[in-house]
C-alpha cells in the first residue's frame, strides 16, 4: 500500500490536535527550568501566607505561555511545492521558511518518551545551513511522518540524479536489502564499546560523588581519601585496589551493555536503492533516513574483541557546521559482519571496499618526534619524585613511560594510507582500529603544510579539507605528498559530480 496517496502534502498541511499537549508541555518544561531555584526555594522554607500574589503571577506566566504556545501551534503549516519545502509559522510576525529539497541531507523521525505516550513523532529535517536543525515538525503520527519522509527522500533523489551525468554514475543495479541485528548480536556489541569513553565517564562522575559526601560528613582538614588508606593501607590496601578495579571494569561493562540495549534496540537498516533508512530504540525510538549521495565520509571501526565476533562499528558521516565546528549526527551503525559492511558500502558507493595490499605509512621519524614528546611530561614526573623524596617509587613512571611508548608504536604500526579507486583511504588506531573511506569527490581543498623542522627532514603533512570536516595525515614523506596532492586535485578537476 502506497502510504502517499493518502496524503496531499501539495497543500499546507497542520500538526496533530494532539500535538498541543506536546508544544504545551515542552514550553512548561522550559519555564520550569528557567525558575526551578524558585520552586525550590519555596519548597524549603515553606510559601508564605502574604505572597498570595505569587500565586497570581505564576499564573498570569501560564496563561500566557499557554497563548503563546497555541498560537504557534494554530499558525504553524508545512507543503511541499514543486522541488521546495516550505514552512509558515506565526500570526502577527509571520516567517516562513524555504528548503530545497536537494539540499536535505538527512531526515530524522524521533519519538521520545513523552511522544510515546501520545502516539506522535518530532520530524528533524537537516541541512547543511547551521549546526542545529532547520526544520522540526514536532506532532504528527506515524504513518504520516513516513509519506513525507518518502515523499521528501524521493524528491531529493531526483533532484541529485538530475545533476550526474549519465556515463558518471557507477554501474548499479537497485537494492533492496535489509539489515537487522538481533538481540543476542547486541549484547555481543554491548560488551565490546566504547570502554575508554565510559571508563572517563565513570572516573568524572566518581570523583563528583566523592567530594560531595565529602563536604557532607568530613571536616575541612580530612578527606575521604584518608580515610580509605588509613584503613586499609597495612593490610588490605592491595586487597581494596583489586576489588576496586574489578568492580570499576564490571560497572563500565554494564553501563555500556545497558546504554546500548536501551539506544539501539530493535535496530534496522534498510537499505534501498541508493537511500539507507535506520530504525532503532526502546524508550525513545527513532528513525534516520540518508541519502547515499550525501554521505561524505564512510568510517568503521573494529577492537580485538570485535574482530573475533566478525563486527564492526559503522559511522556515516555527513556535513559538518561551520558555525562552530559542530557535527551533523549522520548515521551510526552499531553492528555490522563483513557481509553486510560490504552491502552498506556497495549501496552509498556503488563499489567495493578497498584491500591494503599496498600502503603508505608515516616516516619513522614520527616515532622519535613522540618519544622525544613523551620525555617532557616524564621528566617533569621524575623531577617531582626526587625533590619531594619519593624517589622510590620511579618505577611507576618508568612503566607507565615503556606501557606509553609501545603504545605508540602500536599505534604506528596500525597506521596506513592507501589512495585507490577516487578513494582516500586512512587507518589507524591503537585499540579501537578505525578505517576511514573519503570519497575524492567529495574534496574541497588539498594543502600541504610543513614546519620548520619538517622542511630539514623532508616531512610533511596533507590537508583534506570537506564538508564534513578537515582529515589529516601527519608525518608522510614530503617527496610522495606532492604528487599525491596533484594527482588528487586533477581528480576532483575531472569529477563532474557534486560534493554536496
Amino acid at each position: 500500500m502506497n502510504l502517499n496517496a493518502n496524503y496531499d502534502f501539495s497543500q499546507p498541511n497542520k500538526l496533530e490536535r494532539k500535538a498541543l499537549f506536546l508544544v504545551l508541555s515542552k514550553a512548561l518544561w522550559a519555564m520550569f527550568k528557567g525558575f526551578w531555584p524558585i520552586f525550590a526555594l519555596f519548597a524549603i522554607k515553606g510559601f508564605p501566607a502574604d505572597a498570595w500574589w505569587v500565586s497570581l503571577v505564576a499564573a498570569g506566566v501560564v496563561v500566557l505561555v499557554f497563548i503563546r504556545v497555541s498560537i504557534n501551534y494554530f499558525y504553524f503549516s508545512y507543503q511541499v511545492v514543486h522541488d521546495e519545502l516550505v514552512i509558515k509559522k506565526g500570526w502577527l510576525n509571520k516567517s516562513t521558511t524555504v528548503i530545497k529539497l536537494d539540499k536535505i541531507h538527512e531526515i530524522n523521525l524521533n519519538q521520545k518518551f513523552i511522544h510515546k505516550l501520545i502516539g506522535l513523532y518530532l520530524v528533524n529535517i537537516d541541512t547543511a545551513g547551521s549546526s542545529k536543525t532547520e526544520i522540526e515538525i514536532n506532532g504528527i503520527d506515524f504513518k504520516k511522518a513516513l509519506a513525507l519522509k518518502d515523499v521528501l527522500a524521493q524528491k531529493v533523489e531526483v533532484e541529485s540524479d538530475s545533476d550526474i551525468l549519465e556515463e558518471d554514475i557507477p554501474n548499479q543495479t537497485a537494492s533492496n536489502d535489509k539489515i537487522k541485528i538481533d538481540l543476542f548480536s547486541l549484547i555481543k556489541i554491548g560488551l565490546t564499546r566504547n570502554y575508554l569513553q565510559t571508563f572517563g565517564l565513570m572516573i568524572a562522575f566518581s570523583f563528583q560523588i566523592i567530594e560531595q559526601l565529602q563536604d557532607f560528613f568530613y571536616e575541612d582538614d580530612t578527606s575521604v581519601y584518608d580515610n580509605i588508606i588509613n584503613n586499609s593501607y597495612q593490610e588490605y590496601l592491595g586487597i581494596l585496589g583489586i576489588v576496586l578495579f574489578l568492580g570499576l571494569i564490571i560497572l563500565i561493562i554494564a553501563f555500556n551493555l545497558v546504554r546500548t540495549l536501551l539506544t539501539y534496540f530493535n535496530y534496522q537498516l534498510n537499505l534501498k536503492d541508493k537511500h539507507l533508512t535506520a530504525s532503532y530504540g526502546l524508550t525513545d525510538s527513532h528513525i534516520v533516513s540518508v541519502p547515499a549521495n550525501k554521505v561524505q565520509m564512510f568510517q568503521f571501526q573494529q577492537n580485538y574483541f570485535q574482530k573475533v565476533m566478525n563486527l564492526f562499528e559503522v559511522k556515516i558521516k555527513q556535513v559538518e557546521s561551520s558555525e562552530d565546528n559542530k557535527k551533523k549526527k549522520g548515521l551510526i551503525i552499531p553492528g555490522a559482519n563483513q557481509l553486510e559492511l560490504n552491502k552498506i558500502f556497495r549501496v552509498i558507493f556503488g563499489d567495493n571496499l578497498i584491500d591494503f595490499s599496498s600502503f603508505y605509512k608515516p616516516n619513522q621519524r614520527v616515532l622519535l618526534i613522540k618519544f622525544l614528546w613523551l620525555c617532557v611530561p616524564f621528566s617533569i614526573a621524575l623531577t617531582v619524585l626526587y625533590f619531594t623524596g619519593s624517589f622510590s617509587f620511579v618505577w611507576i613512571v618508568l612503566l607507565f613511560f615503556v606501557l606509553f611508548f609501545v603504545l605508540i608504536c602500536i599505534g604506528y604500526k596500525n597506521e596506513k594510507m592507501v589512495f585507490k579507486n577516487d578513494f582516500i583511504v586512512l587507518k589507524k588506531g591503537i585499540w579501537d582500529i578505525s578505517t576511514m573511506y573519503l570519497p575524492v569527490d567529495k574534496i574541497q581543498k588539498v594543502t600541504i603544510t610543513q614546519s620548520y623542522f619538517q622542511q630539514k627532514s623532508q616531512i610533511g603533512s596533507l590537508n583534506l579539507h570537506t564538508a564534513a570536516g578537515t582529515v589529516t595525515m601527519y608525518y608522510y614523506d614530503f617527496t610522495m605528498l606532492q604528487p599525491l596532492a596533484n594527482e588528487i586535485l586533477y581528480k576532483i578537476e575531472k569529477n563532474n559530480r557534486l560534493w554536496m
